[in-house]
């Protein structure tokens, strides 16, 4: 009964992630604007492929038993891709705005056009 539940588990994380990957990819290939097809990679990297290594981990905890060298490596592995994930579509965000490629109109709020407001730190 419980090699039931544990391939249920690693099917339903494995296929869920893959889901999120292709559903990106699809995406991307919609979408008008290169600002646009940089936000709907995000789900991939910060949900399918976390997903996927979760199921690495639980085939491999199933297969072999627990050790913590294994936990860590996934543990690292999923803190990577949602920190990079986050850090490099802001990056990549801003970078394609400034670099004068055009943005779909409809985009709104546009908050990348507006003007920084000033803060009590920059006044004399």
């Amino acid at each position: 009964m419980s090699d039931i539940i544990v391939t249920s588990l690693v099917g339903f994380l494995a296929i869920g992630g893959a889901l999120f990957v292709v559903i990106s990819a699809v995406a991307m290939l919609r979408v008008d604007d290169a600002l646009s097809r940089i936000n709907v990679l995000s789900p991939a990297t910060g949900l399918g492929l976390p997903m996927i290594v979760m199921a690495a981990y639980v085939h491999e905890v199933s297969e072999y038993g627990f050790d913590v060298i294994t936990l860590l490596k996934a543990l690292v592995a999923i803190a990577g891709f949602v920190i990079m994930s986050s850090v490099a579509s802001n990056t990549l965000g801003r970078a394609t705005y400034r670099s004068g490629a055009p943005i779909d109109p409809d985009t709104s709020p546009n908050e990348l056009a507006d003007r920084p407001e000033r803060t009590h730190q920059d006044l004399p």
